[in-house]
């Protein structure tokens, strides 16, 4: 069933719901394998970045003062999770927030965000979707506002990583015009990442 859903900024009170949010949907994607603490507060502190622009998804009968509304459920499937949609997760997963997805994208910087920043570069990523939401297209929407937002701040390309053992969202990046470029690396988990880039003119396709 298709459902409005709205897109907006996050604001400094919103972040531990974003945060919590992004760390239950991780577990869940991981089988319920717990996440360090330390890498909760890694996330949370990226979020909080002067430089961060952090991106949320409600349920427009949810959240008033919509920036922009668009309909959940169209296009190709949403690439946030490999999992099927139709889980029913502890209600928990909804954080009596609101939020339904979450979404960050900040100056991108070489040697992996360790070096000088990369002129027109944005990276994208804690790209998650309540579990309960999994698979109506919410991750896309995300994805869509998050180039919108750095085409119109001057950023000309994008770049992100995502597992790849993750089929959706290698399907959903390929599906909006991202490449791979043939970088790998391996995660905290010992789980291969692959990374994507695409040139920026417009809203994805």
């Amino acid at each position: 069933m298709d459902e409005a859903v709205t897109v907006r900024e996050a604001a400094a009170a919103d972040l531990d719901a974003a945060v919590a949010l992004w760390t239950f949907s991780h577990v869940v994607r991981r089988n319920g394998r717990p996440l360090p603490e330390a890498h909760i507060a890694s996330v949370h502190e990226r979020m909080a970045s002067p430089e961060a622009l952090v991106l949320l998804a409600h349920d427009s009968a949810d959240q008033n003062g919509q920036e922009s509304v668009r309909e959940a459920g169209r296009g190709p499937d949403n690439g946030e999770h490999d999992e099927e949609p139709g889980k029913d997760p502890d209600k928990e997963s909804e954080h009596n927030s609101g939020i339904i997805g979450t979404i960050m994208g900040v100056q991108g910087r070489d040697e992996d965000g360790s070096g000088p920043p990369v002129s027109g570069l944005i990276h994208i990523s804690l790209l998650s979707v309540a579990p309960d939401r999994w698979g109506q297209h919410i991750g896309r929407l995300l994805v869509e506002e998050t180039i919108k937002r750095a085409v119109a701040r001057g950023f000309d390309q994008a770049q992100l990583w995502t597992h790849a053992d993750n089929l959706r969202a290698n399907r959903l990046y390929k599906a909006m015009g991202f490449r791979r470029s043939g970088r790998v690396k391996v995660d905290d988990w010992g789980e291969l990442l692959v990374h994507y880039r695409r040139a920026l003119t417009s809203a994805a396709p």
